[in-house]
């Protein structure tokens, strides 16, 4: 009998720690406010862009960084899908971070003027980059989506679009 109390009392102790755990992981996770606070400034001039607003109801941040060769390769495949989200009313972004500020600016030009400069790497990026994240008007996380399927040239085919556009949740 009393093994039976002691079999009991330990699968409590089990389930109220894997349930610690549970929240502690729900925790970390930054839906809500993970791009709140920050604003960037454009590579072509023009002030600063606020990550915690978005001109339509779902933003698409796309993270490279100047170093990575996976980014370099899908920089063309990037510039197309942000003109596919444009003719489908979702707003896209390129992010240039985590790099020497001159590195950083010389590769934000590869994507217009509308790019948006990040050499200390503020913009989290779990899982590396390139990392797309799917946020809404307010800046809240609905998706992330850490690499790309595949590194992809010219002409992009418009299901490889629709890959991207259905792993992203659009």
């Amino acid at each position: 009998m009393n093994s039976k109390k002691q079999l009991i009392g330990l699968a409590v102790v089990f389930v109220v720690l894997g349930a610690l755990f549970v929240a502690a992981r729900l925790a970390r996770r930054e839906p809500g406010g993970a791009m709140a606070g920050i604003a960037l400034a454009k590579v072509g001039g023009g002030g600063t862009v606020a990550l915690d607003s978005c001109p339509t109801d779902k933003c698409v941040t796309v993270v490279v960084a100047p170093w990575c060769g996976v980014c370099r390769a899908s920089t063309g495949l990037i510039n197309a899908l942000a003109e596919y989200f444009k003719g489908r009313g979702t707003h896209m972004r390129v992010v240039v971070s985590q790099g020497p500020a001159s590195e950083v600016e010389a590769y934000a030009k590869e994507f217009g003027p509308e790019a948006l400069l990040d050499p200390e790497g503020r913009v989290p990026a779990p899982g590396g980059v390139p990392s797309f994240v799917l946020t809404d008007k307010t800046g809240k996380v609905l998706r992330r989506m850490p690499g790309v399927p595949g590194v992809y040239q010219p002409p992009y085919k418009q299901e490889v679009m629709r890959d991207l556009e259905f792993a992203l949740g659009l």
